[in-house]
This record gives structure tokens, sequence and C-alpha cells, in this order.
């Protein structure tokens, strides 16, 4: 069904993949979905390929994101070596408030387990699985906003990516944000 291009779409956990890229708030609702990459994408290259840089830079604010990611004036990291009680802290506070998005894609997979690993795997398409995840994430927001109680069974741990890129020295003026 793959073809070719079948090496793509196995991600770093190797199994049989769609890299999502999604941004989701405080009530872990998704405000932003990117569900079309092979599963070996590389989230830094997803973001730069997406509308996120665009939309980012005429904001007054900032993204989360975990060291797979490369540090913009808009996309703050955690610090690689933290070296003072400051950086500890931030890098603490990075940590805590990046879990929310962590915690949504553990709810979004307890609700639908098609998403989760465990869950098998589809014979349809390409399109039509990256149709059904977009589905799932429509759905889980709105079962978020009707207020539907969260499952139980939700793993965080399974979610943690522990991608590094560790491009801090090459962008001055979000380090010096970062650091403010």
């Amino acid at each position: 069904m793959l073809g070719d291009d079948e090496p793509n779409y196995v991600c770093r956990k190797q199994y049989h993949a769609i890299n999502v890229q999604a941004i989701c708030d405080a009530e872990l609702m998704f405000t932003n979905t990117v569900v079309k990459w092979p599963g070996a994408t590389h989230d830094a290259f997803i973001v730069a390929n997406s509308n996120i840089p665009t939309i980012m830079e005429g904001q007054n604010g900032w993204l989360l994101g975990d060291s797979g990611y490369g540090l913009k004036k808009w996309l703050m990291t955690p610090l690689m070596n933290p070296n003072s009680q400051q950086e500890i802290g931030y890098n603490k506070s990075h940590c805590k408030t990046r879990n929310t998005v962590e915690r949504a894609f553990g709810v979004l997979k307890a609700r639908f387990r098609c998403l989760h690993k465990t869950g098998g795997s589809s014979n349809s398409t390409l399109l039509s699985v990256a149709k059904m995840i977009g589905a799932c994430f429509r759905l889980h927001n709105k079962a978020c906003s009707d207020g539907l109680p969260v499952p139980e069974d939700v793993d965080i741990q399974q979610l943690v990516h522990h991608n590094i890129i560790n491009d801090d020295q090459q962008n001055n003026e979000a380090n010096a944000i970062r650091r403010r």
C-alpha cells in the first residue's frame, strides 16, 4: 500500500505511523493540527513547513516545544544544560506547562483507541487514515467543549518525546527572549 515510500512511514519507535503536529490550550483543546507527514518525518521539519511560523511571527506570545524543536523567538524549548537556579526553574516550569499537550494527546488516544498503537493498524488508504485522525481531533474538541468525562486509562509516559536538537546557540534573539 505504501510502495517505495514505506520506510518513511516507520517512526522512531519502529512502527508505521503518520506524524501529527498539534497545538493545544490549557483546556486540552487542539487549536491547530497538521496530519499529513510520514512517521519518520522530524517534528522540527513539520513545524518549519507548516503555517505556524507565519502565524506566530505576528503574535505576542510563545509556544512551548520539547527539545526536538529548534529554539525560535516564538517557540521556547528547554535549556539543554541549565547553569543557574533561574534556568533550572525555567526548565521545571517549561516541563510542567508543556505536560498539557502530553495530557491532551493521552486523552485523545484514550477516547479513540484507533490512534493508540495498542489499537492495531488500519488497512485503509493513507488519505483515509489522515482524514480519520483529523476527525478524531475534531471529535475530541467537541467532547471537551461538551464536558464529556475524560477516560481513565491515560498513560502519559508512553507519549513523552526524547528527540533532541541542540541549536540553542544559533538563535541569539530567541535565547535572549528565553533568558528574559
